[in-house]
């Protein structure tokens, strides 16, 4: 999945990316066509016209901001480098779907480094902590030994989740009715949760509360409680990190980077501070987009990485159908975040927690501690996610020679900080400015239970909200997960790659899920569908399209 956080309270990337001959600024006046038009370059987007370019197709990739990499793009200050959307990938080592991905694409030298595999999340209670590790069987036992009256559970809880793996593994490769039979045999009890919740599954399997919190740690990382929870989408995540966890070498702007020089080498037109305004339609089918600007660009095909009811409200032109029109309206968004970045010098002492991920939560009752946290009051909100990033890349020249960083993670509503979701991200006034130092204040002080004398040490702080993200992805309510993950919102019931109009696809969080993986493998399967596609394809000099009637 890829944990997710915040984007970058500063417009300047950590390494900044030059304007080329391909990779302008704004757009200019539209006087070729393109086979693809992709809206946004977060992973899915730099995924989806990455497939396309190396299939030989002219891609022309829009970027709202002033950065490509949407959630990959990082951001400095004072030499401090943070990575606001990226703290740990799964499925990054050797055969892993990740890494094959990256492999298909060109991308061989992306690298990553390993978290600590006797414990990459660290889950802590008042009353009870534990690692998580690499190996399905290595956690179970871990689990058991704390837990000895509960083995029988453990034991069929963790056979669910080799099951739910096999199954998510093998469900797009099925070709022929044996495969079909092997994979219904084995998927039983993985459709028996499938639309259930994570607490009804963990209340089936477990009577000790301490041991199904553990078992719901990293629920964060998808932004909802066990009560409301996907159990299918938390199940999947656990096996997702099960064969390792990993953080990019040199920080999430080693993958951006790679996207857009592989994209620039295959000759594609990356395009900054290009905002859609509209998708365009000509008989039921997405013929281009209109920038704010006023200029127009066709293509054969358009893929958005923006969030799904962005999308479909830029659609002009055509009838999307009362059905899902009221899908679309009913959305329920996910949560937002703060985020507090810190530099902080090198006398702090950070070697016991190293390259783990720290999940601190204020009771065992997950339910109770995400109300407090969606009450929209950070002071009740005693749950947050703490990292070191430079201790899981100390040769990343993530921050000055001497020199470490440190980032906490709190979930939070959008809705409080709507009112500066317009403002210039540097300029929202004394109120909001206030209040980021209050959070920040808060938070560092909590994080001392697990960095003692933190404050101290501090010498750069910087504070991002939901405004925030906002500003930066144009995340509906901020949110950072795209649809929330409940059961209603999850796959089948989640958006599918082609969109209800010819022509369009959505890859992103709103497709498969939230999180790095999933939104790449989005990418990589809008690019394939409209590679599928065969369309007739206009002379590359047609004439730029008139704006659509709404």
């Amino acid at each position: 999945f890829g944990k997710g956080a915040s984007i970058s309270p500063a417009s300047a990337g950590a390494r900044r990316l030059e304007a080329s001959p391909r990779a302008r600024d704004g757009a200019a006046m539209s006087t070729e066509r393109h086979e693809v038009i992709v809206i946004g370059s977060g992973i899915g987007g730099l995924v989806a016209a990455l497939t396309c370019a190396r299939a030989g197709r002219s891609v022309l990739l829009l970027e709202a901001g002033k950065q490509f990499g949407g959630y990959t793009n990082p951001f400095s200050r004072r030499h401090f480098h943070f990575d606001p959307g990226i703290h740990y990938v799964g499925q990054a080592g050797p055969g892993g779907s990740f890494r094959h991905l990256l492999d298909r694409l060109g991308l061989p030298h992306v690298g990553f480094k390993e978290l600590d595999p006797d414990g990459f999340d660290h889950y802590v209670f008042p009353d009870y902590d534990v690692k998580n590790c690499v190996g399905l069987d290595r956690f179970r036992d871990r689990l058991a030994a704390d837990f000895p009256s509960e083995r029988k559970g453990l034991d069929r809880f963790f056979q669910l989740l080799r099951d739910t793996d096999y199954a998510l593994s093998k469900a797009r490769r099925v070709k022929g009715l044996k495969d079909a039979a092997q994979l219904l045999g084995r998927s039983t009890g993985v459709l028996r949760w499938s639309r259930a919740t994570l607490k009804a599954c963990l209340d089936h399997h477990f009577d000790d509360v301490r041991l199904k919190a553990a078992l719901a740690g990293p629920c964060g990382d998808l932004g909802l409680p066990p009560a409301r929870m996907s159990a299918l989408m938390h199940l999947g995540l656990l096996t997702h990190y099960a064969t390792g966890a990993y953080f990019p070498a040199g920080g999430s702007g080693g993958i951006r980077d790679a996207f857009v020089e592989a994209l620039e080498a295959e000759g594609t037109t990356l395009r900054r501070n290009a905002r859609v305004e509209a998708i365009l339609t000509e008989g039921g089918r997405a013929t281009g987009v209109r920038l704010a600007d006023g200029s127009t660009h066709a293509a054969d095909a358009v893929i958005s990485n923006v969030q799904a009811t962005t999308t479909f409200d830029m659609v002009e032109g055509a009838e999307l159908g009362r059905r899902f029109t009221k899908k679309v309206e009913k959305v329920e968004q996910s949560l937002g975040s703060f985020v507090v970045f810190l530099g902080v010098d090198g006398d702090l002492e950070t070697s016991h927690i190293g390259s783990t991920n720290v999940w601190n939560y204020s009771s065992t009752d997950i339910d109770q501690v995400f109300a407090d946290a969606a009450s929209g009051d950070f002071r009740k909100n005693g749950a947050f996610f703490l990292t070191v990033p430079t201790r899981k890349d100390p040769d990343g020249e993530l921050a000055p020679p001497g020199m470490q960083t440190v980032e906490i993670v709190a979930l939070t509503p959008g809705q409080p900080w709507e009112k500066w979701f317009a403002g210039n991200t540097m300029r929202r006034g004394e109120e909001y400015a206030a209040l980021k130092d209050e959070i920040g204040d808060f938070y560092v002080e909590q994080a001392e239970k697990h960095l003692p004398g933190l404050r101290e040490h501090v010498v750069l702080r910087e504070v991002a909200t939901p405004a925030t993200n906002h500003s930066y992805t144009l995340a509906p309510e901020g949110n950072i997960y795209g649809p929330a993950h409940t059961p209603a919102q999850t796959i089948p019931f989640r958006f599918k790659t082609k969109a209800p109009v010819e022509g369009l696809y959505l890859c992103g969080a709103s497709v498969i899920g939230a999180g790095i993986v999933p939104c790449a493998s989005s990418g990589r399967a809008a690019g394939k569908a409209v590679l599928a596609e065969r369309t007739p394809r206009p002379s590359i000099q047609a004439a730029p399209l008139e704006p659509a009637t709404r």
